[in-house]
């Protein structure tokens, strides 16, 4: 069966890579808004589904990953940042603080739909604004959700995580192989 990846996202295909799955990428665009009073666990969950169903409804007969990562403190949203400032602005809100990151995970085919939130804590130890100016003038920060990698250059600000690194990293990798395998997708035993 096809396996087709419905992201950009050049994390997530590292991480599909690290599997050695054969799979496109087909990255959907949809409208990423959140709604009125949409809580962001639901908004999450809606962004990775909808994202499936643009690539599902193209190529019915594939299955489908798609994933969204959104970064959250004190149930305010961090998506990914506007400009330089907006960096600055969340870095500086995140150093020293505990936040949640949540990657909500659809995987889709004809005979299955499974949807997967996994949410990890993640301290992040205190910045001083060098640091933060710093991080920003490597460009790292400016595609990623929170404005931080933490499988890059900003590994050394994070004290701890509870929970699934590679959620963090924007996909649930050990559930999304669970997944793929239970429903006879892939055979690891094979590749």
């Amino acid at each position: 069966m096809r396996i087709i990846l419905a992201s950009a996202s050049p994390r997530r295909l590292e991480m599909l890579n690290q599997c050695d799955l054969s799979f496109d990428v087909i990255p959907a665009h949809i409208d990423e808004l959140i709604l009125s009073n949409e809580p962001l666990e639901t908004y999450v969950k809606r962004m990775a589904y909808e994202k499936n169903q643009v690539i599902f409804n193209q190529y019915p007969q594939s299955c489908v990953i798609s994933a969204d990562t959104i970064v959250v403190l004190e149930n305010e949203l961090y998506g990914k940042p506007l400009d330089e400032d907006d960096a600055f602005r969340m870095l500086k809100q995140l150093s020293g603080k505990t936040h949640q990151v949540m990657t909500a995970m659809v995987i889709k085919s004809a005979s299955f739909t499974e949807e997967v939130l996994s949410i990890t804590n993640v301290s992040m130890t205190s910045l001083t604004d060098e640091d933060i100016l710093a991080y920003i003038k490597t460009q790292e920060p400016m595609d990623k959700a929170g404005a931080y990698a933490i499988q890059g250059k900003a590994g050394w600000m994070i004290e701890k995580i509870e929970g699934d690194f590679y959620t963090v990293v924007g996909l649930p990798l050990n559930q999304c192989m669970s997944i793929l395998r239970k429903n006879h997708v892939v055979d690891l035993q094979k590749a």
